[in-house]
């Protein structure tokens, strides 16, 4: 054992903590004035028992808890409950590391004990009769006193030492007649408590004036408790249920947003995909001009390739047809990526979605060429009797085109063929065809902003595939067929847009291979 050291094997004041020693060096002694006069068990054991009565209660109930109206000539009522199993403590916790004691020789006293003792401080501290007035900050001495005690980390395992196995007597009030009363009392949920019984408190008691006890501050109060200056001890703070309340809640909230918001951008995503996984999806090219016309058949001949007509438009047109043999091919390099994007190439072996074209520039005029009366006003271009749009030659902007390639095969659609309605569109202007689903037009004229000029033919596509059933599984061209027997078209020529229309062979698997458009149709 460490030089001035004593240990407490068999002392009567402190028996639970036998194992352990103390130390009598001065730091020690400071804490505890009454070590300086020890140097046995049995001196410790007599010396604890007169401190505990005399110095300690002038201590702790005038110096530091400010008590007014002590009686220190009979202490016997100013004993908390564990007094001495308190200071039994602190002395050991304190000597452990001087004495080398091993933790299982030197196991601190439970928090609960703790807090008992502390509890019955505050009542003797609340009570006129024993204290008089105490300081009005008296309860932060006493939850130092708490927070000092259960310090060791151990006084909340099982390896703690509880008060009542170093003080089973008297419910560890030792001679405090007037707490034992109090906590047996036949009112007290402690009255048939096993320490009662042993004490005979029934007997004792009776007769015995118990004090009116007031209301007490809380021990553990939810707001910060601060540290007394005679203590160095620091007690925690923790959060007030409403505060925890107010986290959860929160929190659930948070998730809760987070999760709808998640579930917002998938539907809006799905959505959004459905919608563009369709090539009946995309607007109309919006067009301008008001009047409509009667149409004078011209002759409408065919050639192996055509000459570029005037306008920018027209050249980058051009230059997406793949023919090197032809003046397109010297175009190719002149054509814009917002054009090529529009328009895919005729080798690509994919359908190609409808491209969102420009507006259509010029109108159908009764004076222009297409009526046959040879008005200068609206000047023919190329040959074979192909015509400029009125104001197309004058503004640059539109151009009448020998052909077109279909936006849903790879054929191209001529000047005298047939076209067969893929969706339906409302009209904008007076000189624009409306269009139902099935409907048959004849084409007219070709123009580069994507729109078309016809007349409507008195027939549908359902009609189309019966007549031509035969044709088609004969293997004959339908391209051949369908300009080499048309008869020159007779009727009102109205616009139409190219994004609308297919050639009629590829009609029904075209609205076949659309799963929007096929569900659509199962519908109806």
């Amino acid at each position: 054992m460490a030089e001035n050291c004593i240990s407490l094997k068999d002392s009567t004041a402190c028996p639970a903590f036998a194992s352990a020693s103390v130390s009598t060096r001065q730091d020690i002694v400071d804490q505890f004035p009454f070590l300086e006069f020890v140097s046995s068990v049995k001196d410790f054991d007599k010396e604890l028992q007169n401190y505990v009565h005399h110095d300690y209660v002038k201590r702790k109930y005038q110096d530091l808890l400010g008590c007014s109206n002590v009686k220190l000539t009979n202490t016997s009522s100013l004993y908390a409950r564990y007094t001495t199993s308190v200071i039994c403590n602190g002395i050991v916790q304190s000597s452990r590391g001087i004495c080398n004691v091993s933790p299982d020789d030197s196991r601190p006293l439970c928090a609960d004990t703790c807090a008992l003792s502390a509890t019955s401080e505050e009542l003797v501290a609340v009570n006129p009769d024993l204290c008089g007035t105490p300081k009005s900050n008296f309860m932060d001495q006493i939850r130092s006193d708490f927070t000092i005690c259960a310090n060791p980390a151990d006084s909340l395992t099982g390896k703690c030492i509880s008060g009542s196995e170093n003080e089973p007597a008297e419910c560890g009030y030792g001679p405090n007649l007037l707490g034992l009363c109090g906590f047996c009392a036949e009112s007290s949920p402690n009255a048939t408590d096993s320490c009662c019984v042993a004490a005979d408190a029934t007997n004792r008691c009776r007769g015995l004036e118990l004090p009116t006890v007031p209301s007490l501050p809380p021990l553990f109060p939810s707001s910060t408790s601060s540290s007394n200056p005679s203590a160095s001890a620091g007690a925690g703070t923790g959060l007030s249920g409403g505060t925890i309340a107010g986290i959860v809640v929160g929190s659930v909230a948070g998730i809760a947003l987070l999760g709808a918001l998640a579930v917002f951008l998938f539907i809006f995503l799905r959505q959004r995909r459905d919608r563009n996984s369709s090539i009946f999806n995309q607007p109309s090219p919006p067009r301008k001009g008001t009047s409509s016309m009667q149409y004078a058949p011209g002759n409408m001949a065919q050639g192996p390739g055509f000459d570029v007509l005037p306008g920018g438009r027209v050249a980058r047109m051009s230059a997406l047809q793949n023919n090197d043999d032809s003046p397109r091919g010297t175009a190719a390099m002149k054509y814009d990526s917002s054009d090529s994007e529009a328009f895919a190439s005729p080798a690509s072996g994919t359908r190609r979605r409808p491209p969102v074209t420009g507006r259509r520039n010029g109108s159908l005029s009764s004076a222009s060429a297409l009526a046959g009366d040879g008005d200068t006003t609206s000047p023919k271009s190329g040959s074979g009797a192909q015509f400029s749009s009125p104001e197309g030659v004058a503004s640059g902007q539109s151009e009448q085109l020998p052909y077109f390639r279909d936006y849903y095969s790879q054929d191209d659609i001529h000047p005298n063929d047939k076209v067969a309605v893929l969706w339906a569109y409302q009209p904008r202007a007076a000189d624009e065809f409306e269009l139902e689903r099935g409907d048959m037009l004849k084409v007219v004229g070709i123009w580069d902003d994507g729109w078309a000029t016809g007349i409507r033919l008195n027939e549908t596509v359902e009609d189309y595939d019966g007549k031509h059933k035969a044709q088609r599984d004969s293997g004959v061209s339908n391209g051949t067929d369908r300009r080499g027997s048309s008869p020159a078209p007779t009727g009102e020529i109205k616009a139409f847009p190219l994004v609308c229309v297919c050639l009629p062979e590829h009609w029904r698997k075209t609205i076949e291979g659309d799963p929007q458009t096929r569900s659509s149709m199962d519908s109806q």
